[in-house]
């Protein structure tokens, strides 16, 4: 129920509205602006997802989707592909939990990985994530049977091959790509992580640039990123895999010429 008090005021308003032509006309303006404004920030919002090649139809759902899309601004790659997981690039990795599922492989790579086994444990998530927080771009890709080395020239070949990616930092030594993307209307900056697991994990790991320490853009205020990062972690994969997918058939080609003939 109201109180008197809010009765009262509720009526001075609307004597205000109605006796007061110009309170009016305000209040009007005032109206078309939010809904213009609104406009143009779902418009803006739409144009960025399609240029990340996002969507908030895909799983886990529209709602799961809008909500990350509109609160966090960073993304990683995990073995669950939870959405839940940040990307933290400053400090030390947290200590490794006691136990974790197997990760995702890669469906083609079954064959040429038979016998390997993958002793690496998650950083990022020690138990399954629930199904309405599975993300399929960010589930972690796994290579088994293929050098290190060779993963890591490939990944440095795949960031350069991709529009508005460059590398920052390349450090060979413990197999890492330290690597920059810039949007192309905004010029925008996000820092993307590309690390090589000696088990054949390819780790990605994406924040907005707007979520850098002591950064003093006004945009910083915004805490999602429309959706972003999740979109950089899934270009970068889909640039990588083709060219997995050549060295594992080079690779059974070559096993298969050392077979005698029937």
């Amino acid at each position: 129920m109201f109180t008197p008090a809010e009765i009262v005021i509720a009526v001075v308003v609307l004597a205000l509205l109605v006796f007061v032509p110009i309170l009016r006309r305000l209040l009007g303006l005032i109206v078309r602006l939010a809904v213009f404004f609104i406009a143009v920030g779902i418009v803006a919002a739409g144009v960025t997802m399609i240029m990340n090649n996002e969507t908030i139809f895909e799983r886990p759902g529209l709602g799961q989707r809008v909500v990350r899309f509109l609160t966090m601004n960073s993304a990683a790659a995990s073995q669950t592909g939870s959405g839940a997981v940040t990307c933290v690039l400053e400090g030390p990795p947290p200590p490794p939990p006691t136990a974790a599922p197997a990760p995702h492989k890669h469906p083609a790579k079954k064959e040429a990985a038979a016998g390997a086994q993958d002793t690496r444990v998650d950083v990022t998530s020690a138990a399954p994530a629930p199904l309405d927080d599975v993300f399929p771009e960010l589930i972690r890709r796994s290579f088994p049977g293929i050098p290190r080395a060779k993963l890591f020239q490939l990944s440095t070949e795949t960031v350069n091959s991709l529009g508005g990616w460059r590398i920052d930092k390349s450090s060979p030594s413990n197999y890492t790509l330290d690597c920059i993307y810039t949007s192309r209307i905004f010029k925008l900056e996000d820092d993307v992580r590309i690390t090589i697991d000696p088990s054949g994990d390819v780790e990605v790991c994406s924040r907005s640039g707007l979520a850098r320490p002591g950064t003093t853009s006004m945009l910083r205020y915004f805490p999602g990123d429309l959706g972003s990062n999740i979109g950089h972690i899934k270009e970068f994969y889909e640039a990588l895999e083709p060219k997995m997918d050549e060295v594992y058939k080079e690779e059974q080609d070559k096993q298969n010429a050392k077979k005698p003939p029937h």
